[in-house]
């Protein structure tokens, strides 16, 4: 907050936000890409339907990425949005709706580019793949493949406490496929019936990968089969900050969501989202460019 006064700075870190923006925010169910896409939706509405201020906007955007810096794609897109305002004031709003535009275009392709990769290296045809919590770039690839695979199914975890892992399994229904829910603990109980372990990512490191609490037992469960486990994300998601794992992985949700009707004085919760799994452990990742990160 260079160049602002200790009243400015605190009133920065203090604005609010608009209902739909900060209800992206609060969204425990949805993955990093699904809420980038829902969130561009709300600026592009910002920038069109209200008398809402460059400066301003530009507030908005700077506390979005202090709010959701664990999530990559976020941070990317705030940063990309953040080196383009190199404009003059006349310019706005027309200036970020042609960037919020061009950025849309671009990622829209990762999807076909990713699922052309993964095709490359998996035999998809007669699989059953094994995916944990609920990925909208996972989603977004199969059904990019729905039309092209045989005999593909899942086994999808339900992925706890807010058990988002049956919204990808319903959508991924919803393309054709078939899929079997199951529990988190079961996931080294049908290892020998699985084909490939398919992750997501929201984070990818030199050493390490960011990715829902359950990735890590389901990765040592898949070695213990010899099961390949691939990480299928965005190029964008990679960070190479020395703190970014540290400060994703302290994130916690609230301890109730763990509790329900639990009250007693000596019983506690630590309500963990976010877990690191080292790449060794891993077969490999396959993003929009299949380049190692």
């Amino acid at each position: 907050m260079k160049g602002l006064t200790f009243i400015q700075a605190k009133n920065h870190w203090l604005m609010k936000l608009p209902v739909s923006i900060q209800q992206i925010i609060d969204d425990n169910l949805s993955g990093s890409v699904t809420l980038l896409k829902r969130l561009i939706i709300e600026l592009e509405k910002e920038l069109l339907q209200t008398d809402l201020d460059a400066e301003t906007f530009m507030r908005y955007i700077t506390e979005i990425r202090r709010r959701m810096e664990m999530f990559a794609v976020i941070r990317h897109f705030c940063d990309e949005l953040i080196l383009s305002h190199n404009v003059t004031p006349a310019a706005y709003p027309q200036n970020y709706l042609a960037f919020i535009s061009d950025y849309r275009n671009f990622w829209e392709r990762a999807p076909y580019l990713m699922a052309r990769n993964l095709e490359k290296i998996v035999d998809l045809k007669d699989s059953r793949l094994l995916l944990h919590s609920n990925s909208g770039t996972i989603r977004e690839v199969f059904r990019v493949l729905s039309e092209r695979t045989e005999g593909v199914s899942f086994y999808q975890t339900l992925s706890a406490p807010a058990e988002e892992g049956r919204i990808q399994a319903h959508d991924l229904a919803e393309q054709g496929y078939r899929v079997t829910l199951i529990t988190d603990a079961a996931a080294g109980a049908v290892m020998p019936q699985t084909d490939f372990v398919i992750l997501a990512a929201d984070q990818m490191n030199p050493t390490s990968f960011i990715n829902k609490t359950g990735s890590l037992q389901i990765v040592l469960a898949a070695q213990e089969f010899n099961v390949p486990v691939y990480v299928l994300t965005e190029s964008r998601k990679s960070n190479t900050a020395k703190q970014g794992n540290q400060r994703f992985t302290d994130i916690r949700r609230q301890p109730g969501e763990l509790l329900d009707q639990i009250r007693h004085p000596r019983i506690n919760a630590e309500n963990i989202y976010f877990e690191e799994v080292p790449n060794y452990l891993i077969t490999g990742f396959i993003t929009e460019k299949n380049d190692k990160i």
